[in-house]
């Protein structure tokens, strides 16, 4: 499909994916955002690349579409994705977009697929320099100089890491309340809670709960969340220790961008501390006793906003 003559590109493209939906959107070249789509997952670790080139492509289109523009009117699309890893594995993803949007009847655009905690980067700060918080089933800290340096810290996964994270709080949950079970530990009351929340009522019910039935550990964090607001001190001791562990990988951001003297913008992000929450109190008390220099401050915009800052500035590192 031939793109109309005369036509400039003045719009870009971005887009939010993970596991289980994707979210697109159409800005102007001001950046605002015209349109806003929403499409199914699109983690290419979990459905496949040609599945995920798939969507994004018709996510592209239906977009367009919908703003009423040509495909090649877009600029730059910037796609945000989780499980976005390798550049070798991004390229492939580029290569596949390419051509799903051929078999549309359309040529190349200019594409990049970055990970979506670079673009909830750059939307958190605005595309400033700082540090980002990311804290929800997994977790990850991300920082970048003036200079466009980027630096991660943290994200290697709940074998591995994802300290602070939805997961780790539950599991270490869990671990409490097995010692309680065995009488070596006082977590009795959130043994109680857990056992109303999700009828643990044996030890046995928790043996199959984890291990035959796969149960989501990272779902238990909100009730320590709750429960730790109402004074549990067992939930409390648990969010503490996560804060301590999150702040120490902000500290080491900070650290190893060498921000000049003054104040350090830190923006939490994710499900456990994007809102005021018992957690999100105690990890911006650790950060700032770690991190004296961090200012803690909301995200200023949501992650598909920063696809679209990064697909205005082309020059913005992955």
């Amino acid at each position: 499909m031939e793109a109309p003559p005369g036509k400039q590109h003045v719009y870009v493209f971005g887009a939010d994916g993970g596991g289980t939906k994707t979210e697109g959107v159409i800005a102007r070249s001001d950046g605002e955002i015209i349109v806003q789509r929403v499409a199914g997952p699109t983690n290419q670790n979990i459905i496949g690349v040609d599945a995920a080139a798939r969507e994004l492509a018709g996510l592209l289109v239906s977009c367009c579409n919908e703003a009423q523009i040509h495909l090649t009117d877009v600029g730059t699309a910037v796609f945000g994705l989780a499980g976005a890893g390798e550049q070798a594995e991004r390229k492939r993803l580029v290569e596949s977009i390419d051509h799903v949007l051929k078999q549309f009847g359309y040529g190349p655009i200019p594409m990049r697929v970055v990970s979506d905690a670079r673009i909830a980067l750059e939307g958190a700060l605005g595309g400033e320099p700082g540090v980002i918080v990311i804290a929800g089933t997994g977790s990850v800290v991300m920082g970048k100089r003036s200079s466009g340096q980027v630096l991660m810290i943290g994200g290697w996964g709940r074998i591995l890491g994802d300290e602070g994270s939805g997961y780790r709080i539950g599991l270490e949950a869990i671990r409490k309340v097995t010692r309680a079970f065995d009488s070596s530990a006082s977590a009795h009351s959130l043994r109680d809670e857990l056992r109303k929340r999700f009828g643990w009522e044996t030890r046995q019910g928790i043996i199959n709960a984890v291990y035959r039935q796969r149960f989501d550990i990272a779902a238990i964090a909100p009730v320590v969340l709750e429960a730790a607001a109402l004074g549990d001190r067992v939930a409390a001791e648990i969010l503490g220790g996560a804060a301590s562990e999150l702040a120490e990988q902000v500290t080491a951001a900070i650290h190893g961008l060498h921000f000049p003297p003054g104040p350090v913008p830190v923006a939490f992000c994710g499900s456990l501390i994007d809102h005021p929450t018992s957690y999100a109190t105690a990890l911006e008390a650790a950060i700032v006793r770690l991190a004296p220099s961090a200012r803690i401050q909301p995200a200023l915009h949501p992650a598909v906003k920063g696809a679209v800052l990064m697909a205005l500035k082309p020059s913005a590192g992955d």
